[in-house]
């Protein structure tokens, strides 16, 4: 994409007095604009105040013929954060479509082990783990259950993305073929120490017990690790509950195995996600880093063969960048923006925003005068999507602030420039 420059002022003129000349010379020192429904001019103090609050960042504005409203270090590499999240739903709603929809398949082993083969679906939770029970059991109705059998071979064993902590925090829950509640539990502790889960369709198990017995008082959301067994022991302890209220019985104690598809299994069930276009919905408005991971590692697979791994979906999300959008001279290591090891201007920014603007819808509202997306890490803060002229018009922009003393400048930079192109200029 080529970012159009503001027209060149020409300040030449055989019959023009000197005085004719003082509005052209500022045009030249600023950047000229339509006069509808933008001002016509940006004045020094605007643009100081302005400035005053990007310090080390960038900030770029373009009109919907790409030309160039406001720009501040546009061609500096910054971190981008969960910004960088536009890049793969992008990637992702491209390639696939808004209605792809993620498959988990359910099988009847001949030894009698329900086996059920992941593939990354990041939107599996207790309600579909309840959707499924009803639906298996008309299948599985007078039989008692030898196991559960677990094959998460779609994606490589044991991944940690970029910039990942070892915390219970939910933003660094590890990606997993076959995962439910975004790889997290969500428990309350009462003052008398007592355990139970803080929501209503999902049972406390063992698993869940045992991360949350240290837990302080209060509701806390804790991600279950990087822990592969521990993580499909609590999809099977779940799943199993959920089937057992379906009158589905099992062998006790339950038997679960970790295996690849077992040969001659019967396929009795595959349950399909929400469509991708409702996932990116969520994925974009709570900003799931574990969702844009998956999602990366499914695109990777698409691309490059099983078993999805990061590089895998590293290289096709930056083939995707560089040969759809035409992106070069980024760094790109993940998906979600978790790691500071990306880098990405504020023009090549816009240029995603540029080719997810069909996808509009999907971002998230700002006082009727933004659809956009954050991006927080310690020390950084972005904002980027499109501004909403009164008139109905969109308009890309992109923040990146380094270092900045209050993450809340971002919104402060952005109302200025929309008061500075919209507001002002329907009283100008």
């Amino acid at each position: 994409m080529n970012i159009k420059q503001p027209d060149h002022c020409s300040c030449y003129g055989s019959r023009t007095s000197v005085w004719e000349l003082i509005p052209l010379l500022i045009a030249c020192l600023f950047l000229i604009l339509p006069v509808h429904p933008l001002r016509a001019e940006i004045s020094a103090s605007n643009t100081r105040q302005i400035t005053q609050y990007l310090k080390n960042g960038s900030a770029l504005v373009v009109d919907q013929n790409s030309k160039v409203l406001f720009a501040y270090n546009a061609d500096k590499a910054m971190v981008p954060a969960s910004i960088l999240k536009l890049a793969t739903a992008d990637a992702v709603l491209t390639t696939f479509g808004e209605d792809y929809k993620i498959a988990t398949e359910f099988y009847l082993s001949r030894d009698n082990y329900l086996v059920i083969k992941g593939y990354g679906d990041p939107s599996l939770v207790s309600e579909s783990l309840s959707d499924i029970a009803r639906h298996l059991k008309p299948i599985l109705k007078n039989r008692t259950l030898k196991g559960i059998w677990l094959d998460n071979s779609f994606f490589k064993a044991q991944q940690k993305v970029n910039g990942q902590s070892s915390s219970n925090n939910p933003y660094d829950a590890a990606i997993g073929a076959l995962v439910v509640n975004f790889n997290t539990i969500f428990v309350h502790k009462s003052r008398q120490g007592k355990l139970s889960s803080a929501e209503s369709q999902t049972p406390l198990t063992s698993t869940a017990r045992l991360l949350a017995k240290n837990i302080s008082t209060g509701k806390h959301r804790i991600n279950l690790g990087g822990r592969e067994r521990l993580t499909l022991k609590y999809f099977a302890e779940l799943l199993q509950i959920k089937l057992q209220q379906q009158d589905i019985h099992f062998e006790q104690p339950l038997t679960i195995v970790h295996k690849i598809l077992p040969p001659e299994s019967s396929k009795i069930y595959t349950h399909y996600s929400r469509p991708l276009n409702e996932i990116v919905k969520q994925l974009l408005q709570y900003s799931n880093n574990f969702t844009a991971n998956q999602l990366l590692l499914i695109l990777g697979a698409r691309s490059y063969g099983i078993p999805a791994d990061l590089d895998k979906g590293q290289k096709a999300l930056s083939h995707y960048l560089s040969n759809i959008i035409g992106l070069k001279k980024f760094t790109l290591v993940e998906g979600s923006g978790l790691s500071r090891l990306n880098q990405f201007t504020a023009e090549q920014m816009i240029s995603i925003l540029q080719h997810f603007e069909p996808y509009y819808y999907l971002l998230r509202g700002y006082d009727e005068k933004f659809l956009a997306k954050t991006g927080t890490l310690k020390g950084v803060a972005t904002f980027a999507g499109f501004m909403l002229a009164p008139d109905g018009q969109m308009f890309p922009f992109v923040i990146m602030l380094d270092k900045p003393e209050y993450s809340r400048y971002r919104y402060k930079i952005a109302e200025l420039l929309y008061d500075l192109l919209f507001i002002k200029s329907s009283n100008h």
